[in-house]
């Protein structure tokens, strides 16, 4: 299926193309001839997937041409779901992000690692004689919670229970108001939006409780330091300092109210919380089901306490770098169980459509157009045996080569163009043409630092402190349409070690 005439032969080709067996077996075969192609999503609105030789085409196009924020917009339901029409229509909260969170993580490494050993002694326990059952996913997204808030607002509130059940409950609100809003007539959105939203505004509300007394406090004690320099009070390191110290350098009035900066929370939290808890799953579902797991965790385990010893038992950036094993069994988790069969996606923005001159189709205002990322990360000629979880896939050469090699620089290629898997720069937060999670390019998620950093504090405190039961099989995701789910109710059976309880 070609994507001439896509204007007219939209409908006619959607109806022709809708079951599994298109999605399974013939998509690659357009990749592979490096034809675009048209899918619909689950709930039948047509999108144009590109093959990986038209990437450098779709990163190319200026945001008026091609817009990743609308996109978000539309598919989030930016007019319902996060409290205001304005959070999703000037991402100012992702500007934020892109300018402080890479400078200012490094200082943040030794709060994140607190986070992380105070979230894994609380959910998984200190029992160093009994088994425990644990449900990966929500013992996973109280853990991410913690963390990611300790970043966000910091301590105390980043461990306040009540707060943080509020900010998880929004997170799924998120998608619930997606999935009812995706199905609803246009002619009824105006009626069903706001009544879908309830839920998301109420958790609102109940964390803006705790934020908004924060927030005023924090802007009263800027205001005091600007006024008198000797005012004995630091800016805490954390999202929401940055977002006033930012908005007041650029004159942003408008993002300087209690109000907007406790609204603009909300996508940040939703973006780590339910991501991150997605892809933290599946990476501990993989590695506990693979092939000699045990042995596999064991040299996670024997890397982080070399590098550890190094530097008297604390994270630091240089060592996270050096930490490749880690890096590797949750790049190859993003990998091989990515949540998404398509990304890098952009909509349509000019009234008269868009033109690829390469290929000769039009699309029209509106169209979604992306790339194929589960044929990519599942072809077997970038990635031999594509379909089998390899937790040292990208760190076997590395440590052949050169163990001290960091592993975490971003070196995102601007061009969108690699040569074959064992090039250079194979880190987590590495973009490239052939690994998409984080999808590509000057819009590349900008928190894919602080999950890398999370991910492999949690991998090496896990992995020190506690034994695992290897899982007989992987539990099996679920496919929504474009979207795949780990198992929410799969559990693993843990016990404290020996040994490694402080008293």
């Amino acid at each position: 299926m070609l994507v001439y005439g896509l204007a007219k032969g939209m409908k006619r080709c959607v109806r022709a193309k809708t079951t599994p067996e298109f999605s399974a077996d013939q998509r690659p075969q357009y990749s592979k001839m490096d034809k675009s192609y048209i899918l619909p999503d689950f709930s039948g609105k047509p999108e144009v997937v590109l093959p990986r030789s038209q990437l450098p085409w779709l990163l190319e196009q200026p945001d008026d041409i091609l817009s990743t924020s609308a996109f978000h917009y539309d598919t989030l339901e930016g007019d319902y779901a996060f409290t205001h029409t304005k959070i999703l229509k000037d991402p100012y909260h992702e500007h934020v992000v892109h300018k402080y969170l890479p400078r200012r993580l490094p200082a943040l490494i030794p709060d994140l690692w607190d986070e992380v050993a105070n979230g894994f002694d609380e959910s998984w326990g200190t029992d160093t004689y009994s088994w425990k059952e644990i449900p990966v996913y929500d013992s996973v997204m109280f853990m991410i919670s913690r963390a990611v808030n300790r970043m966000i607002v910091g301590l105390p509130l980043c461990r306040n229970e009540d707060f943080l059940s509020n900010m998880r409950s929004f997170a799924m609100d998120i998608v619930t108001t997606g999935l009812i809003l995706r199905f609803t007539p246009h002619w009824l959105r105006l009626i069903v939006g706001p009544m879908a939203s309830i839920p998301n505004n109420m958790h609102y509300r109940k964390t803006a409780k705790y934020t908004v007394p924060l927030i005023t406090e924090r802007l009263e004690n800027f205001r005091r330091k600007e006024k008198d320099p000797d005012y004995k009070w630091e800016a805490p390191n954390d999202y929401v300092s940055w977002s006033i110290i930012l908005a007041t350098a650029e004159g942003r009035k408008d993002e300087l109210t209690v109000d907007m900066i406790s609204r603009r929370l909300m996508p940040i939290e939703f973006a780590s919380i339910h991501t991150t808890t997605i892809a933290v799953t599946n990476c501990l579902l993989d590695l506990m089901a693979s092939e000699s797991s045990l042995q596999h965790l064991e040299g996670i385990r024997q890397e982080a306490m070399t590098i550890l010893a190094e530097a008297d038992g604390q994270w630091t950036k240089a060592g996270l770098a050096r930490y490749n094993r880690a890096d590797s069994a949750f790049r190859e988790s993003m990998r091989v169980s990515n949540f998404m069969s398509r990304n890098v996606l952009r909509k349509v923005m000019p009234r008269e459509g868009v033109e690829n001159m390469m290929e000769g189709w039009h699309a029209p205002q509106g169209t979604f157009i992306g790339v194929d990322m589960q044929s990519i990360q599942h072809d077997a000629d970038i990635y031999p045996k594509p379909n089998a979880y390899d937790p040292f896939r990208f760190s076997r050469s590395k440590e052949t080569s050169n163990p001290s090699q960091p592993n975490d620089q971003d070196s995102d290629t601007p061009d969108g163009s690699s040569t074959h898997l064992e090039q250079k720069n194979t880190g987590l937060v590495t973009t490239s043409d052939i690994f998409l999670p984080f999808s590509h390019g000057r819009h590349a998620c900008p928190g894919r630092y602080l999950i890398a950093a999370e991910v492999k504090m949690m991998l090496s405190y896990l992995s020190i402190n506690y034994d695992i039961e290897p899982l007989a099989t992987r539990p099996v995701n679920q496919w929504l349409g474009g979207t795949s789910m780990p198992p929410t109710k799969a559990t693993i059976r843990v016990r404290r070690k020996m040994g490694t309880v402080k008293t």
